[in-house]
C-alpha cells in the first residue's frame, strides 16, 4: 500500500512540488493534461445524440460490451469493481469509447484510438466540459450522475475522516501526474487531494483548506450549502 502523505505548510513550499504551486498561476503540459481538453467530435456525437432524443441517462450496453468495456478500463491503468458500463461512441478509424460505472468509486470514460488509451473520471469531465461551454461529454450512466462516491473513495485513500458532500476537479498533470480535487465535507470541513492518475507512481497528497490557503495557494472555493 501505498504511503499516505498528509502535507504540512512547510511541505508545501518545497520546490517541485505540486502543492508548491499556486493554484491559479499552476498549467500543467500539455502532454500530462487531463482537462479542459480539446473537443473531438467523434467523442461528443452520442451524447447529442441522446440529448436530441430526450434521453436523460447513457443505457447500459449488452454483456460484451460491459466486458469490453471493462477490459478497456484494465488497460488504461484504472482500477475498477465494474458495477454498469455502457458505449458512448464509435470512433472513426476504429476507435471505441465507453463510460464506466464502478462500486463505491469515481465513474470514468475510457477511450481508445489509434493504439492509444485514454481515462477521464467524471468529476474531470465535468470541469472540462464547463470550460469547453457544454462541447464536451460527460457521465450519463445512472450509476454516475450526482454521484459523490468517488470523492468518498478519494478522501478515504488519502486518509481522511471525511463524509464528502460537495467537489470539484481542478486540474491536472506534473512528473509523474496527478489530478488535483478539492473536497467539501459534511460540517464544513475542505481539502485539496492530489490523486495519482491511472499508471502513475505519485503519492496521494492531502491538505486542509486552512493550510492552502496559509501556504499561499488561495482559499478553497466550496462552501456549505443552506
Amino acid at each position: 500500500m501505498k504511503k499516505i502523505i498528509i502535507l504540512g505548510v512547510a511541505c508545501a513550499m518545497l520546490a517541485g512540488s505540486a502543492f508548491g504551486q499556486s493554484r491559479a498561476g499552476w498549467q500543467p503540459s500539455d502532454a500530462n493534461r487531463t482537462g479542459p481538453r480539446a473537443v473531438d467530435p467523434t467523442y461528443t456525437t452520442g451524447r447529442y445524440r441522446a440529448e436530441q432524443e430526450g434521453q436523460q441517462f447513457l443505457e447500459p450496453g449488452n454483456p460484451l460490451q460491459q466486458k469490453r468495456a471493462g477490459a478497456l478500463a484494465a488497460e488504461a491503468g484504472v482500477n475498477c469493481d465494474l458495477v454498469s458500463a455502457g458505449q458512448v461512441n464509435a470512433h472513426r478509424g476504429g476507435g471505441e469509447t465507453y463510460e464506466i460505472a464502478c462500486k463505491n468509486d469515481f465513474g470514468w470514460i475510457v477511450s481508445k484510438a489509434g493504439g492509444k488509451v485514454n481515462a477521464y473520471d467524471c468529476y474531470a469531465l465535468a470541469a472540462s466540459e464547463k470550460a469547453a461551454k457544454g462541447k464536451l461529454a460527460t457521465c450519463r450512466l445512472r450509476e454516475n450522475v450526482g454521484s459523490t462516491a468517488g470523492l468518498g473513495a478519494l478522501a478515504q485513500r488519502a486518509g481522511l475522516t471525511c463524509k464528502p458532500a460537495d467537489g470539484v476537479y481542478l486540474g491536472g498533470g506534473g512528473t509523474p501526474p496527478i489530478s488535483r480535487y478539492e473536497v467539501l465535507c459534511e460540517g464544513g470541513a475542505g481539502y485539496i487531494i492530489d490523486a495519482p492518475q491511472p499508471k502513475s507512481s505519485a503519492a496521494m497528497l492531502a491538505m486542509s483548506c486552512a493550510r492552502a490557503k496559509a501556504a499561499g495557494m488561495g482559499a478553497c472555493a466550496l462552501k456549505p450549502k443552506g
